[in-house]
């Protein structure tokens, strides 16, 4: 499971494609299931609420990678917009 985290209030499932960082990095920065609580401690300490999307990969239309980081693993990036149709459950992280 990937997941695309947001912080502040609690978010709306988007109704159109959701483009997040896309314009700034190139990418949409997501997290397997496992890196969330190391994400959460280094990149939102302090941010108060932290929500979190399941992306459903298998109904994602734009490119899915896994890439290298300086944190010495690979994390998933969508190279695109994220389509309506692979946003799935939410998740209140903090």
């Amino acid at each position: 499971m990937i997941i695309h985290l947001m912080p502040g209030s609690k978010p709306q499932k988007p109704a159109e494609p959701y483009h997040a960082t896309l314009s700034v990095d190139g990418f949409i920065h997501c997290s397997y299931e496992h890196q969330v609580p190391k994400v959460l401690e280094l990149f939102f300490k302090g941010a108060g609420e932290v929500w979190g999307f399941e992306i459903l990969t298998d109904k994602l239309t734009s490119q899915l990678r896994d890439d290298p980081t300086p944190l010495g693993e690979a994390f998933p990036h969508i190279y695109g917009p994220i389509n309506p149709e692979a946003f799935g459950q939410l998740i209140r992280f903090q």
